[in-house]
């Protein structure tokens, strides 16, 4: 048994009509998919299948919650997954993925691994830039950070920073970083 058996959906064996199948992507799927940028998950997805003629009309609700690193401090930020994928299945000679919408898989194929179509419908969501909101940066990493930034120099300096900051941010004071 497959570490992705668990997404398949079989096809050759349903009549027409409509079904549903329900799937769930952890932790371990995003680490056995090798989504690096994900640290945890916990996603449900809802596929609504419908049968007609050798045709597939397929369409995957997910929903949950990613966590992601912050592109500022690299602690975990919690990334809302709302989505959803629409694509439609036919039987042909190859296996072809060239369209968004038309899966074509060969005529041998008994059932359809969604595993892949998952992880990418999913990781797709992930803005390119994702960091907490104003002032929830972790602020030792981000007194480091401006360290860094200015030329700063010993062990001194970033104890003073992170007294700036913390003072800073209980003023009210804003995003340090911009």
């Amino acid at each position: 048994m497959g570490k992705y058996s668990q997404y398949k959906v079989e096809l050759a064996t349903l009549p027409d009509g409509k079904f549903e199948q329900d799937f769930e992507c952890g932790t371990e799927f995003f680490k056995n998919m090798e989504v690096a940028e994900v640290i945890s998950g916990d996603v449900k997805v809802h596929l609504d299948l419908e049968k007609r003629n050798e045709a597939y009309d397929c369409k995957f609700h997910c929903k949950g919650v990613l966590q992601i690193p912050c592109d500022r401090c690299l602690d975990p930020l919690d990334h809302e997954v709302d989505t959803e994928y629409h694509v439609k299945v036919k039987y042909g000679e190859d296996y072809n993925d060239e369209s968004d919408d038309l899966l074509v898989i060969p005529e041998s194929s008994t059932s359809l691994n969604v595993a892949y179509i998952l992880k990418d419908t999913i990781v797709l969501t992930i803005p390119a830039r994702h960091v907490h909101p104003l002032g929830k940066c972790n602020r030792g990493m981000m007194a480091v950070l401006n360290k860094h930034s200015s030329g700063a120099g010993d062990d001194e300096d970033i104890a003073e920073a992170v007294e700036e900051t913390e003072v800073e941010l209980s003023r009210g004071g804003g995003d340090i970083d911009e």
